[in-house]
């Protein structure tokens, strides 16, 4: 049982307090005081990297014995350094409360550089509460105010906050340019510390390991530890221990990331860094998770859920929450695990983290799928395809949105460059005018280019028309059809329907004669399997066969669609009622003849059925209406695959009186067919 994977909360901040500190603490000081202060403050930031909670205690000191009219240069850097040390020690609300402080005094010393940096790092709050769509949007409105001469300070705040939230929403490579921009700086800077510097290879390395390519997050941090073996400050080793843990644990080496976890674990402990226990103690119970031992799974991540509570970090809660309800899961207790698993999933849609809500529903559909409990496995399958189809169709419509605003470019390049030849054929006049001589030609030649610019540029419109209509026509068909199996989609049906609709009933059955519309709903028997087993390109070339052994296996007038995921529509209008189980049990007898052919493997394929008339039992179509007709299929579905996959149910009628055996098997179908009152015709596939 594997949780999704949730980013861990950023240290960005942190960093980016801890590389302003190094570049301004060596500054030269304005007054003799303030050098004595600002060695404190030095000595207080190399305290914090091995002792947290003692560093806080006599940054505290030094504050309760400034006199009241200290430079705002030392305020400055002592709120820096405050704000830095309670991220540290967990205190997010202390911290922020500190950045505000800044910000006044900022303000009130007319200082827009420390004002704007001060409001990048309250942005981080956004952040914190797993909120990263708004953290983006507040960071790019703040990005225009900073001038072309902002500091290294500020442009690392910045660089930081990004890279955070790119992180945080799986942008790595937007991530990586930003963290990479900050090392630069870094290097470049010999003011810089070395902690600084690990604390930029700690968030790259980290972010390797984000991005899939664990070998070289590994690499990466190893190596900081052994060039800097000795040197190297609590709280940097903490950061790369606990990364090198990941980076092992993605790697399968899960004894080996265990020690580095509890490593990094007790160098926390030892320095004070109750945010980061919070976040060692969740990937130890995703660790246990992953080796199946699901009490001491439940104990770290109770562990984790208290540190986490205790400093508020919204990332770190949510993957305690999740390991907790995966833990309990696995012990049985799947009651008990669903409150913490729904509310680690109602934090996923509020923030729009799809990818980690589609892991979350996938990984509870197993754990419910392996307690027996089917009903609530599929329930939860289904939601998951509904956030995969909106995650389509969401691309789409920037694919879409991506055009137009090319075109539109395209168009005002086009506005330009006409203004463009306009001012110059002005010129051209005036030019002409001092030539009274040469009027008449050059006014002839002036006709004749103007002649040529108007034929070219109808020949460019023309082409653009003619490019648009290409474009119009692959929208439309992307529109209609299935990208992966070409066949019609959801929105081609609903579409017939609605015509369908638009011709009266009486004529419908006049046209059809003795004969009815059949609609037939069909899933593809254990494709979770064929996936977990071959892998998605192998499920892909499947369900692309499928498609194509449907297709010829109805009549030309028939439509086959994919209806979602791994499930197929087969709508059959004017067949002979007597014609309908031949037409199933071809559809059957087609896609299980014979394995399907993927290179390699040869993928045994099974399906499942549910077949309802139109009309049923002469309803009216007011009454039972063709979504009645595919609410009905789908539940005669779910009764051939609980009923041994396979095979196909025909609902061929129901027991009078109608109107009530309808309602009881839209209620509960298992119990209408297994009481009589739905009539059905079971149809099994090829052994």
């Amino acid at each position: 049982m594997n949780p999704p994977f949730f980013p861990v909360a950023s240290s960005g901040r942190m960093l980016a307090g801890a590389v302003l500190l190094a570049l301004n603490l060596h500054a030269p000081a304005a007054r003799a005081d303030d050098a004595a202060t600002m060695a404190q403050l030095r000595a207080i930031v190399d305290l914090s990297y091995s002792a947290n909670p003692a560093a806080i205690r006599r940054l505290e000191s030094l504050r309760a014995a400034l006199p009241p009219n200290v430079s705002y240069k030392v305020q400055r850097e002592l709120l820096l350094t405050r704000q830095a040390l309670q991220r540290d020690a967990g205190h997010a609300d202390d911290a922020y409360e500190t950045l505000e402080a800044l910000r006044e005094l900022a303000q009130a010393n007319r200082d827009p550089d420390t004002v704007l940096m001060a409001r990048v790092g309250l942005v981080d709050r956004l952040t914190d509460k797993n909120k990263p769509m708004q953290a983006l949007a507040a960071l790019d409105t703040l990005r225009p105010q900073m001038s072309a001469h902002a500091s290294i300070e500020l442009r690392n705040w910045f660089d930081l906050a990004y890279g955070d939230v790119y992180n945080s929403i799986t942008q790595y490579d937007k991530a990586l340019s930003c963290y990479l921009a900050v090392l630069a700086r870094a290097e470049a800077n010999n003011d810089v510390s070395l902690r600084s510097r690990l604390q930029t290879i700690m968030l790259i390395s980290r972010l390797y390991v984000n991005m899939n390519n664990p070998e070289k997050g590994l690499a990466m941090a190893t190596s900081a530890l052994e060039t800097y073996r000795g040197a190297i400050a609590p709280r940097p080793l903490a950061w790369l221990t606990f990364v090198q843990g990941q980076a092992l644990v993605a790697l399968d080496r899960n004894a080996e990331g265990l020690v580095a976890f509890e490593a990094a674990l007790a160098t926390a402990e030892r320095a004070g860094l109750a945010a980061m226990e919070g976040r060692i103690l969740g990937n130890i119970a995703d660790h246990y998770l992953h080796a199946h031992e699901y009490a001491k799974a439940e104990v770290a991540a109770r562990r984790a859920l208290v540190k986490s509570q205790d400093v508020d970090d919204t990332s770190s809660l949510l993957m305690a929450r999740a390991n907790l309800g995966f833990a309990l899961g696995g012990q049985g207790k799947l009651d008990e695990a669903l409150p913490y698993i729904r509310e680690v999933m109602a934090a996923l849609r509020a923030s729009n983290a799809n990818g980690d809500l589609i892991a979350m529903l996938d990984e509870t559909s197993r754990m419910f799928e392996s307690a027996g409990r089917a009903r609530e496995a599929l329930a939860f399958v289904r939601e998951q395809q509904g956030v995969q189809k909106g995650m389509l169709a969401a691309e789409r419509n920037q694919a879409v949105a991506a055009l137009q605003e090319k075109f539109e470019a395209d168009r005002r390049q086009r506005q330009i460059d006409q203004l463009a030849r306009d001012n110059q054929l002005k010129d051209a006049v005036i030019s002409s005018k001092r030539q009274e001589q040469l009027l008449i030609g050059v006014t002839a030649v002036l006709l004749l280019v103007a002649g040529a610019f108007i034929y070219l540029q109808y020949r460019r419109a023309t082409r653009a028309n003619a490019a648009l209509e290409t474009v119009n026509a692959q929208l439309e068909f992307h529109a209609t059809r299935d990208p992966l199996t070409g066949l019609f989609n959801r929105r081609v049906f609903l579409e017939r329907m609605q015509r369908r609709a638009d011709v009266p009933e009486a004529e419908r059955r006049s046209q059809r004669g003795g004969c009815i519309d059949a609609i037939t709903i069909i899933d593809i028997d254990h494709f979770k399997s064929i996936n977990d087993r071959w892998g998605h390109a192998v499920g892909d070339r499947t369900l692309v066969e499928v498609a194509r052994r449907l297709t010829e296996a109805v009549r030309a007038s028939d439509v086959v669609l994919r209806w979602g995921g791994e499930e197929f529509l087969v709508f059959a209008p004017g067949i002979p009622a007597d014609q309908v189980d031949a037409m199933v049990e071809r559809l059957l007898s087609s896609v299980s003849a014979t394995p399907v052919d993927c290179g390699d493997v040869q993928v045994p394929v099974r399906i499942s059925a549910g077949t309802v008339p139109l009309p049923l039992c002469d309803f009216p179509e007011t009454q039972f209406s063709w979504e009645k007709a595919v609410q009905l299929a789908d539940r005669a579905l779910y009764h051939a695959k609980t009923h041994g996959r396979n095979r196909a149910v025909v609902v061929t009628g129901l027991q009078e009186p109608a109107r009530a055996s309808l309602a009881q098997a839209e209620c509960d179908f298992t119990a209408a067919v297994a009481d009589g009152v739905v009539v059905t015709t079971g149809l099994a596939g090829p052994a």
